[in-house]
């Protein structure tokens, strides 16, 4: 199993890097649709970008303690 936790510390980054690239095109088609779409339907889509923000987070933090053997 150690091997999987070695594994994970490579990928980590990567998928950290990849939710940042997918949270920017979400801001970018947000700022497109709005007045486009209805309110609601734009305050769900910053909700969905605000929790992808805070998965995102708890990623880098979860990275954070496994360099430093927590």
């Amino acid at each position: 199993m150690k091997k999987d936790v070695e594994k994970l510390k490579l990928l980590l980054p990567h998928w950290i890097e990849h939710t940042e690239e997918h949270t920017n095109d979400y801001k970018k088609w947000l700022e497109r649709l709005k007045g486009d779409v209805s309110e609601d339907i734009a305050k769900n889509f910053e909700k969905a970008i605000q929790l992808t923000e805070e998965s995102n987070k708890y990623l880098k933090s979860t990275l954070d303690k496994m360099r430093k053997g927590n």
